[in-house]
């Protein structure tokens, strides 16, 4: 994966938790919604009770009830 050309490896494990690597920082967050801005792109996680457990310098980890993934260019 080469950073900072829009890309990020996402890994959902159901409906439940992401994790995210390739991730540049938080657009917006509170428990319905979470926006990461990765390299050109944000991807937008929806959904009821959703919390960032664990942000680095480049990846993000989320749990919760997903209900939908999208992806928009910045």
């Amino acid at each position: 994966m080469e950073q900072g050309k829009g890309g990020a490896l996402i890994q959902l494990t159901g409906n439940r938790s992401a994790v995210v690597d390739g991730c540049d920082g938080i657009v917006d967050y509170d428990d319905e919604k979470i926006i990461l801005r990765a390299g050109r792109l944000t991807v937008h996680f929806l959904g009821r009770d959703l919390a960032l457990r664990r942000l680095t310098e480049n990846s993000a980890v989320i749990e919760g009830f997903l209900i939908r993934v999208e992806y928009a260019l910045s």
